[in-house]
C-alpha cells in the first residue's frame, strides 16, 4: 500500500508551533489551486486548503521559514482523526504529516534574504529540511 501526498502551493499563515509531547510540532495552512476551462470556454477556478504538520527538527525549520504568503512543496503522508463534535456529532478531519519541505520562494520583505542583485522574481537559497 502507498499512502504519498506531493504539494505545491502557497502559505495561507505563518507556521504555529503547537506544543507536544517530547517533539516540536509546527502547523502549516497550504493553498493549492486549478484551472479549467468549461463547456462555454470560460476559465474556471478553484481552490483547495490542505492542513499541515510537521514533527522534529522539520517543524523547527518550518517555524522558523514558512511564512504566509511563501509558495513550498511538500512531500507526506495523509492522516486522518476522528472527533465529536460540540453538536455531538462524528467528524473527521484529515491532514498531511510532512516528510520533505522545501521552500520554493523567498519573501522580498525579509531582511536576511534580500540580495542586492536581479529584479525580485529569481529564487534564493535558503536553508531547507528535508
Amino acid at each position: 500500500m502507498i499512502n504519498r501526498v506531493i504539494l505545491i502551493g502557497n502559505l495561507t499563515r505563518d507556521g504555529e508551533s503547537l506544543p507536544s509531547s517530547g517533539k516540536p510540532m509546527t502547523r502549516l495552512r497550504l493553498a493549492t489551486n486549478s484551472a479549467w476551462r468549461d463547456a462555454e470556454g470560460n476559465r474556471q477556478e478553484e481552490a483547495e486548503y490542505h492542513s499541515i504538520v510537521a514533527f522534529g527538527r522539520l517543524a523547527e525549520v518550518c517555524a522558523l521559514y514558512c511564512h504566509r504568503g511563501r509558495r513550498i512543496y511538500v512531500e507526506g503522508r495523509l492522516r486522518t482523526h476522528e472527533y465529536v463534535g460540540a453538536d455531538g456529532l462524528r467528524r473527521y478531519s484529515t491532514e498531511v504529516v510532512a516528510q520533505t519541505v522545501k521552500l520554493l520562494t523567498a519573501r522580498r520583505t525579509d531582511p536576511e534574504l534580500m540580495t542586492d542583485e536581479g529584479g525580485g522574481s529569481e529564487n534564493v537559497t535558503l536553508p531547507v529540511a528535508s
